[in-house]
This record gives structure tokens, sequence and C-alpha cells, in this order.
């Protein structure tokens, strides 16, 4: 929009964001545009909600409450929340540059990869680009930095993605991968001042190699910690009461998170999908290997390894576990989960197309609710931090789809498929209270050129019908590469607010109506 036009949306909004802002503390400061644009503040009209039935999945008896304890919300890594998100009400969003918590303002990237709540509502996260790495308490409202404790740098990007796999536990305390290690972080206050303060460290350089690190760590219900490394493919389980770690090494590179549901953890590689299971001895066996899902084996634009870019993810009561493949033209993968499998039942339920012949790929879990998975295509997707101040992304091919199970279990379908939504490298999310499915989504303002001679990059919150796949209401957020990110997890807080990592710092958009309620509260 022209300087008019957005000084115009901005004084409409000002009232409620100055007060989220005074109720919360002082306010940050905020992400910087690159540019002006003339794309609409708003597109479309606010949403009636249209509740589905919630998914419930179990609670991890040893983390925060979910959905708000991991980058996928719970240990069936769904990314549903059974809690209302933006109606599309005179939507406004704050930014922040997270100033405090960085070492350099100069650095090009500051991102938040998960998004976690205490059992106060406030945000603690990990924050990590080239020369940064810390762990950042935040005021929901306001954004305002209340603490941070500054970590060690990883030795490698790769290891950076592992760091950024943190979980908030059952005691609100952060555990946060380090390379070859495990830390605890709780949050302390004396005086009124919040704090970090390290708890107890985990050394796990027997199991990780030189040049290897922890990918992610997610507990069982028992309380024992279950870690991969990379590129090993080693599956650990730790016992945090005596120390005690039994492994498995599957010698397949393991390049995300993994799915936990009771004492079982179901774990992608590059080569195949399993259910792992871990007895009283604390050493983890395999329960069953899928066959080989469809993988060029090559890292397609858009991807960190060359297979699966999908965190698992369980649906239907546990019944099916889905992934993305890496085949040339991409499917959605579904499992059965049972062992064993009843008469004339194979572990394939499913590999369902989606998006174009050689045009797909994806690098986040897909949604799972009910019967019904969607994915978002983030294929052609690199990013240059050296470029300058400003980081420049290359476009994505849009693409949305709905893919559900059949009600036999006997096969998959395609519901819906929107080409118009394109959601770079930001994980889709999903209200069961409302209906809607929420991506971060980018546009190119025809009308403003780059110095490279290419359109400017204008970012959105989109909010999509999930029976239809139909666009709902889109608010505009910002402009150029400081809003861009690179697959961080959003999320949607408890008092109704989006919340997403960009390179530049950290955006939340809530409804106008949501900051006249969280004022009158004092939040």
């Amino acid at each position: 929009m022209s300087v008019t036009s957005r000084a115009a949306f901005a004084g409409a909004v000002a009232v409620s964001c100055a007060v989220a802002a005074v109720a919360a503390g002082a306010a940050a400061t905020s992400i910087i545009w690159v540019a002006e644009t003339d794309l609409p503040a708003y597109i479309g009209q606010p949403w009636k909600p249209f509740p589905l039935p919630p998914v419930r999945p179990p609670q991890n008896p040893s983390m925060a409450a979910n959905p708000f304890n991991n980058v996928h919300n719970d240990t069936w890594m769904s990314d549903t929340y059974d809690i209302p998100g933006p109606l599309g009400r005179q939507p406004f969003t704050i930014t922040s540059t997270l100033a405090p918590a960085r070492r350099s303002l100069d650095t090009p990237s500051f991102v938040c990869g998960t998004l976690t709540f205490d059992s106060r509502g406030r945000i603690i996260t990990p924050c990590y680009g080239p020369g940064e790495a810390s762990l950042v308490l935040l005021d929901p409202a306001s954004l305002e930095v209340l603490a941070y404790r500054q970590l060690p740098l990883a030795a490698d990007a790769t290891a950076a993605y592992g760091s950024a796999y943190m979980y908030l536990d059952d005691q609100d305390r952060a555990i946060v991968t380090q390379t070859n290690k495990l830390q605890v972080f709780s949050v302390t206050e004396e005086s009124g001042q919040a704090e970090f303060a390290p708890g107890p460290e985990y050394d796990l350089t027997d199991y990780v190699g030189a040049s290897d690190a922890i990918q992610s760590v997610i507990p069982d219900w028992g309380g024992r910690l279950w870690f991969v490394v990379r590129k090993a493919g080693t599956v650990g389980v730790l016992d945090p009461a005596t120390g005690a770690v039994g492994y498995l090494t599957l010698n397949e590179e393991i390049a995300n998170s993994f799915a936990v549901n009771g004492n079982d953890a179901y774990i992608v590689t590059t080569q195949a999908m399993y259910r792992l299971t871990a007895g009283a001895d604390g050493v983890p066996r395999q329960v069953w290997r899928a066959p080989n899902y469809k993988n060029l084996n090559i890292k397609k634009d858009g991807q960190l390894s060359p297979g699966s870019g999908t965190t698992p993810t369980l649906l239907d009561n546990g019944r099916y576990v889905a992934i993305a493949d890496n085949d040339s033209q991409m499917h959605v993968v579904v499992y059965r989960t049972a062992e064993p499998l009843q008469p004339n039942e194979e572990r394939l339920v499913c590999e369902t197309a989606v998006f174009p012949p050689g045009a797909g790929a994806t690098e986040d879990s897909l949604i799972g609710v009910g019967r019904s998975l969607i994915v978002a295509n983030e294929y052609g997707y690199t990013v240059d931090l050296a470029a300058g101040p400003v980081p420049q992304s290359t476009p994505t091919v849009p693409g949305v789809a709905r893919v559900d199970i059949d009600a036999n279990g006997k096969g998959c379908r395609v519901v819906w498929s929107n080409d118009s939504v394109a959601a770079p490298q930001v994980a889709p999310k999903m209200s069961t209270k409302n209906g809607l499915i929420y991506l971060f989504t980018r546009k190119y303002d025809p009308a403003t050129l780059r110095d490279d001679g290419s359109n400017l990059d204008v970012w959105y919150w989109t909010a999509m019908d999930f029976r239809t796949g139909a666009v709902v209401w889109e608010t505009l957020v910002g402009t150029g590469g400081r809003f861009d990110s690179w697959v961080p997890g959003p999320a949607l807080g408890p008092d109704e607010t989006l919340y997403v990592g960009a390179y530049g710092g950290m955006v939340a958009t809530r409804d106008a109506e949501l900051a006249r309620r969280t004022a009158v509260v004092g939040r």
C-alpha cells in the first residue's frame, strides 16, 4: 500500500496496539519494512467460526500442556489447536527485533524456530542465526524480551537445525539440544527480574560422532528422553534419573524430529519409516520398518535433506502415521501403526500424489486432524543470508492440499488443492475451534522493483477454510526479507494470537477485539 494508505491503516489500529503494549510493558523495536507496497492491507472478510471435532492428542505427562510444548504442538506432531485463533476482525500486527537478546543487530537473521508457552502464557523460544544463539522469554502481548540467555554457537548449520527443536517440560523447563548434549533451563525470578537458570546437563558425546549432532529430543510417557543423531541415525533413550543410555543405530540420516506415543517413537529417516519401542531396559528396538518410500535421493530446493522433509504425524486416534516422500511428484504417504496387522492388511495405506510433477517439496510436518492431512508446498526455496543486510530468497511454487484417509482405511484421496497460496518455508497450523488453517504467505508487488530487478516480496497471514481450501481472509504483515523465514514453527498462543519467528525477529498478529480484552485483564 502507499505511504498514505499505510498510515491510514496504522491509524485505524494504533489505539489497540498501544493498549496491548502498555498493558504488557515497554514497547519492542519493530522490524523495519524494506519498502512501501500498494498491495492491499486486508483481503477478504471476517470468518464465522465453523468448529470441527477436536483432535485431543494424548497429553505427554512429561511435557507442558498441549498444544504449547513443542514446535508441532504435541507428541503426535498434529500441528492442531483446539482453541480459537484470529477470525480476521480488524487484525493488526506488532513485531519485535528482539534486540536485547541478540549479540549483534548486524547479523542477517535471528529466527525463533520453536515457540512454546509456559503455564503463565509467556513465550519461551530458542532463536538462532549466523553468529547468534539465545534462549528467550517474551511477553506474549508486547513481545518485550523479559529474559534471555545466550547459548553456545553451533558448529554448523545442521547442528543449529537440531538445536531449534526445543521442548518445554511439565515443570516449565526448556530442554535444549546443543550439538552433543542436552541442557535444561528454568525461569527463575528474584526481585521481580526473570532469568534463565541452568539445570541438569546430559553429555551424550559417546553417542554423537565428532562431525555429527543431536537432531531432536522428546520424552516418552515414562519421562525417558529419546534423542536422535542426525547423520549416523542413532536413536538413544536416556534415563535422566540414572544417566543410563540405551541406543540403536539405523545408519540412515534422520533430518527431522519424531512423534512419540506412550513408550513408542515414530521416526522417518532418509530411507524408511520406523516404529520403535523401549522396554524396561531402555534399549530401543524395532517394532516395524515400512518399505522404503519413494525417494529421488537428492535434496530439492526447499529441503534440508535428500529424503522426507516431514516429522511424522500420528492421527485418527493413533491408527495412522503420515509423512511426505521425496519422489519427483511428491506424495502424502500413510502407514498403519498397528503391530501385528490384521489379515489381508498391508502396512502402507496410500501414496497420494500432490502438487505438480517435478515441483513439489516440503520441509514441515503435516497437519493431522481426524482422518485429514494438510500439506503445503515449499518447492524452490533457497536463501542467501550473505546477500546484504536484508536476506534474499527465491520464489516457491504455490500449493496447499488436503488429503483424507478413506473411512475403510484402504486408501486416500485429494479433497482439495489450492494452487494460488504460496507459503515458502513456514508450516501451516490448524484451529479446530473455528475451522481455519493459518499460513504465513508471500506475494510480490508488481509495481515495486528491488535493486536486482525482482519485485518486492510482501508478507501476509492467510486464513483458509479447512472444508474447501478457499482463502477466507489475508492481512498484511510487512515487506522484504526481514519478514521471510526458514522452517520455523508458527504458533497460536493461548491468547488467540498468531506468532511466527522471522529473519528480523518476532511477528504477532491478533484481532483488535483481543487487544481490548487483554488490556482488561492486565496482559
